[in-house]
């Protein structure tokens, strides 16, 4: 290659990360025990391509896609063709950070065409360090580092196995407010639901954040299929018993990488994705202005709906207060709330929900608050309250009133005769413990029992407008 036609290939390398990367980054393949070329499988490709239009971007993915590699790159793209750029290295242990840095980084540069170097002088060459004579430098750190950092782009790799990502996230917000790059990169760590990279994740789906989120399942590698899968399954079942560490390592779906780990769940995981589908959010000037509320269908006229209501206390250490409304025939969620809303408050806005839907009936958990939101609907609002399983108005929060709410939901997920759109109200119904029926200790299950609530309220509004002896034994009470 003479010098104008490498003058024009460093041109289009300047231009395109995607074609540097393709034509001239070479990673290192365990298998063939040599450097290949990177060529980026579509799903790369296409996580490059956002990695390159958002700031702030967090990566769901299976195991073995080649992501760090991809991320690396894209590390390198930045150092080389945007001089004084600031690469950031983080991974759990001190080990891994150099690894990252010593073996892939590097490595990387060093099998670059002499001519795209420019003439770059190695200015700093450490285990922690590397610079290059154009200003650019990348550092490799455990996250506990405890410093504060800012840079063009850091990279945390495995987040999800981070122990404390949250005061990682602290340290290097400097980086993010002064306008670089960040990437949260990580497969899940099913011992740990309520992490903060699925809380990001989560937010993230949820629109509640600035970050963009990736999720890259098990056949994002274009030479595994659905035997290779299958191999694997058999595999983790016979050893575990159960289908967890398929879940965690490769996932084909994000809720089935985010779900908490399925032993010992009430409802089981199957059921629950069967019904289960992801629907965007509507919004517009007739639905009712209520914090924390989310919409996915607007009321038909002649259909009928139902409300689940669990009230918490309302101050900011308490759990949720959480609404759940159904349709009453489809039991397909229509809309849900969530927020730490006071007993009245949430009374009020189950009333302004309701009668949006058609004067909906409402089922109100009876516990130390709900007595509160009862009293409240009995002296505020024209909508019924339908009564629970011991002919009083609302759902006893006891032992029994428990079970047989949650074999009611478990009765329904089974028979796939509802229908899911809540992300939030998925999790929290995969988490809830069979021996328990709570949330593991340190997660929620306020929108779970909302959604539960309105499922027994579905039954209740639908057979009989007073509950009586006889549906009492049909239901099992």
């Amino acid at each position: 290659m003479n010098r104008e036609q490498q003058r024009q290939e460093f041109a289009r390398c300047i231009e395109s990360p995607f074609y540097f990367i393709t034509n001239y980054v070479r990673i290192y393949d365990a298998i063939a025990g040599e450097w290949i070329p990177f060529d980026l499988w579509p799903e790369q490709a296409t996580t490059l391509k956002t990695l390159f239009n958002n700031l702030l971007v967090i990566i769901l993915k299976a195991r073995q896609l080649g992501l760090t590699w991809l991320v690396l790159a894209y590390g390198l793209w930045l150092m080389l063709f945007r001089p004084a750029s600031t690469i950031l290295l983080f991974s759990r242990r001190d080990t891994e950070a150099i690894h990252l840095l010593d073996d892939r980084l590097k490595g990387m540069y060093k099998h670059l065409p002499d001519w795209l170097k420019l003439g770059q002088v190695i200015v700093e060459d450490s285990a922690h360090e590397w610079q290059l004579s154009n200003g650019s430098i990348a550092r490799a750190l455990p996250t506990t580092a405890g410093d504060s950092y800012t840079a063009t782009l850091a990279i945390v790799d495995e987040a999800d196995l981070v122990p404390d990502l949250n005061r990682l996230m602290r340290a290097v917000k400097p980086t993010i407010d002064a306008g670089g790059r960040m990437i949260l990169l990580s497969r899940s760590d099913k011992t740990k639901p309520a992490s903060t990279f699925k809380t990001i994740y989560r937010a993230t789906k949820g629109g509640l954040n600035d970050w963009t989120h990736i999720f890259l399942p098990w056949d994002a590698r274009p030479d595994r299929d659905e035997a290779w899968y299958e191999a694997q399954k058999r595999d983790i079942e016979s050893r575990t018993g159960s289908l967890d560490d398929l879940y965690e390592q490769y996932p084909a779906t994000d809720t089935e990488a985010l779900a908490p780990a399925t032993k010992d769940k009430r409802i089981p995981p199957g059921h629950l994705e069967a019904c289960y589908q992801e629907l965007a959010p509507i919004t517009g000037a007739e639905i009712p202005a209520l914090p924390g509320l989310t919409v996915y269908h607007l009321p038909s006229a002649g259909r009928r709906y139902v409300i689940g209501i669990d009230p918490a206390e309302g101050n900011p250490t308490s759990d949720d207060s959480a609404l759940t409304v159904l349709d009453r025939w489809t039991q397909e969620e229509m809309a849900t709330l969530a927020g730490k809303f006071e007993p009245s408050t949430l009374a009020h806005y189950a009333d302004v929900l309701g009668q949006f839907y058609n004067n909906a009936a409402l089922m109100v958990e009876r516990n130390n608050h709900g007595h509160a939101v009862l009293l409240w609907l009995r002296d505020n609002s024209r909508l019924k309250v339908l009564t629970g399983h011991d002919g009083r108005p609302g759902w006893l929060s006891s032992t029994k009133g428990k079970a047989i709410l949650y074999s009611i939901a478990a009765d329904a997920f089974r028979d796939r005769a509802t229908k899911v759109h809540s992300f939030e109200s998925y999790l929290q119904l995969a988490s809830i413990e069979g021996s328990t029926l709570l949330a593991p200790e340190g997660e929620h299950d306020d929108r779970a029992d909302s959604y539960a609530l309105a499922l027994a309220g579905s039954i209740v509004a639908d057979v009989v407008t007073v509950v009586d002896d006889s549906l009492r034994v049909s239901l099992g009470y």
